[in-house]
């Protein structure tokens, strides 16, 4: 998946290093604020990495990342949750009973 991420230079987003611009902007130093339109579209790229993400897994590690609201949420809570020794071996005994049924 990094690879891919890489290659469609959208990784900065998985990694946290390009961070959601704010919601809202005030417009001319008034306390009016309109939506900011670089949120609208960092979002819209956020969900599409998230579904990318979301459909290259199986459905036994899905729960894991239900609660997830961004990609870089997900990526973090997939990284954390699969690289810990005692869940790689969960994971590793999961899938080797699924294989066996």
């Amino acid at each position: 998946m990094k690879p891919y991420l890489l290659g469609q230079g959208v990784y900065s987003y998985v990694d946290g290093s390009f961070l959601c611009p704010p919601a809202y902007i005030s417009s001319a130093g008034m306390t009016l604020f309109n939506l900011n339109p670089l949120y609208l579209s960092w979002k819209q790229q956020d969900q599409l990495i998230i579904s990318v993400i979301l459909s290259s897994m199986s459905t036994e590690v899905l729960h894991i990342v239900v609660d997830c609201q961004t990609s870089h949420g997900l990526w973090t809570t997939l990284e954390t949750t699969l690289t810990s020794p005692s869940n790689l071996r969960i994971m590793q005994w999961l899938l080797l009973r699924l294989k066996a049924e």
